[in-house]
């Protein structure tokens, strides 16, 4: 090349430098201007951001593409589409055949500007999503969310129960100040009428009291209560609406505390 491109010129050709597709002559003039023109680095340094976002050059196109390719090459000459008409003045057409790269590089970089807007979108909306799931879980449930800080305490003490059977079992969190959770169970839904009822047993292990920590009702979730004596045992059983003031014998489950 025996002259100086002009900035036009080398604006035009920022794509196909980003894509490393310039050499000789034209190649050393763009470097030189993306050196010293802050504009034009920025606007590079974009297009091969964009560039490193195009799918990889080993995926197989469909084997469609090419066969509808290969027919339409095979149409006889009246059914295909005319061919361009170039101007009369050589120059233009060389000018034009010259920018063809030019704005298929363009062309590259914009579909893969739009892949990565479409794969950006689409994560902040997922992100927003769980964000969203969490935030109803928490206002849903904020028992369940209290009871799991507690049982994540370093000086939670975790109480599980289970049936004489080893059919269910449940989880009785315990905090040192008395405060305590009835979660994570799989005890079965009660019939109309019936509701389970959780139970301790405390004091001195040789004269020992049960007490009622709550009732739980047919359909239990999770249930807070407090309780300031020493604890030796926890018990469920299932008793009448609305409840008993001693439990029944037979217990549904129960958990030793050690």
């Amino acid at each position: 090349m025996d002259r100086e491109l002009t900035r036009a010129e080398l604006d035009e050709l920022l794509p196909l430098f980003a894509l490393d597709a310039l050499d000789g002559e034209e190649r050393a003039q763009v470097e030189r201007y993306v050196a010293r023109d802050e504009t034009a680095r920025a606007e590079v340094q974009s297009l091969r951001e964009a560039v490193a976002l195009l799918p990889p050059t080993d995926l197989q196109a469909p084997a469609s593409l090419w066969s509808t390719i290969e027919g339409s090459l095979g149409e006889p000459a009246e059914h295909r589409a005319p061919p361009l008409q170039l101007a009369a003045a050589g120059g233009s057409a060389r000018r034009r055949r010259e920018r063809r790269p030019v704005r298929m590089a363009a062309a590259m970089l914009a579909a893969a500007a739009i892949a990565a807007i479409a794969v950006l979108g689409i994560e902040v909306a997922r992100q927003q999503d769980r964000i969203d799931d969490l935030a109803a879980e928490m206002h849903r449930d904020p028992m369940r969310q209290q009871a799991l800080a507690a049982r994540a305490a370093k000086d939670a003490h975790v109480i599980r129960l289970a049936t004489a059977r080893g059919g269910g079992n449940a989880e009785i969190v315990m905090l040192p100040d008395g405060t305590g959770y009835f979660m994570d169970h799989d005890l079965p839904a009660l019939a109309e009428g019936s509701t389970y009822q959780l139970w301790a047993k405390v004091g001195d292990p040789a004269t020992p009291r049960m007490v009622s920590l709550g009732v739980l009702g047919a359909h239990p979730g999770v249930v807070p209560f407090h309780l300031s004596a020493p604890v030796i045992m926890f018990e469920v059983t299932k008793e009448d609406v609305p409840g008993s003031t001693t439990p029944n014998e037979s217990a549904v489950m129960r958990g030793q505390v050690t």
